[in-house]
């Protein structure tokens, strides 16, 4: 099964940001990101999906999409 990741493109137009996972300290809870790609989280198709969907409730100012690894998983 293909892997992807999940991208914040409107950060820096000119170095996507990566997911790579969230930090909760019991108050407050952020997420982490990555200008490296082998450094994020992978995630099938489906869980991708899911995961976009919450980060742009929570990154409402980014634009987050998810991205096919090329030749990943398959």
């Amino acid at each position: 099964m293909p892997k992807h990741l999940l991208v914040a493109v409107n950060i820096q137009p000119t170095q996507p940001r990566y997911f790579v996972g969230y930090k909760d300290d019991g108050a407050m809870c952020e997420t982490i990101w990555t200008n490296d790609c082998w450094k994020a989280q992978w995630f099938d198709a489906e869980d991708a999906e899911i995961e976009a969907l919450l980060l742009s409730t929570c990154c409402p100012s980014y634009r987050v999409e998810k991205r096919q690894v090329s030749g990943a998983g398959v």
